[in-house]
């Protein structure tokens, strides 16, 4: 059916006076709605048609710039672990690679200390996982 065979199909107007506040209700709810006019939105509840709205929570937002940070943090620790790893297979001094193991186990410390805390983000927002 075309969007003109159905124009043709409505050929009742109904009219109606509301409340400023419910008025408001219907704008929230056409803002959150998937319908895209007003009278559409109408017929829907009129029709007792399942209304379908659209949310959204910040929360999460802030929980993925967490995670994406602490993310961002791993990646520089893996570029420098990297750097070090290079410059040891590099290195014929036996007392260097030694002091060098030292610097990258610190590394991996901290590396580990990143994921457990990414993981308890990650269970804290998410218990089921």
């Amino acid at each position: 059916m075309t969007k003109q065979s159905k124009r043709r199909n409505l050929t009742k107007l109904v009219e109606s006076r509301i409340s400023v506040e419910q008025y408001q209700q219907l704008v929230d709810t056409l803002a959150k709605s998937q319908n895209p006019t007003m009278s559409s939105l109408i017929r829907d509840i009129l029709s007792r048609k399942t209304i379908v709205c659209k949310t959204h929570d910040e929360t999460y937002d802030l929980l993925l710039d967490r995670m994406q940070a602490i993310q961002m943090e791993i990646h520089a620790i893996g570029v420098n672990i990297n750097q070090v790893t290079r410059y040891f297979n590099s290195l014929k001094d036996p007392l260097r690679k030694k002091s060098l193991v030292k610097k990258l186990e610190k590394q991996l410390v901290q590396t580990g200390k990143k994921v457990d805390h990414l993981e308890m983000e990650i269970k804290r927002h998410f218990p089921k996982w």
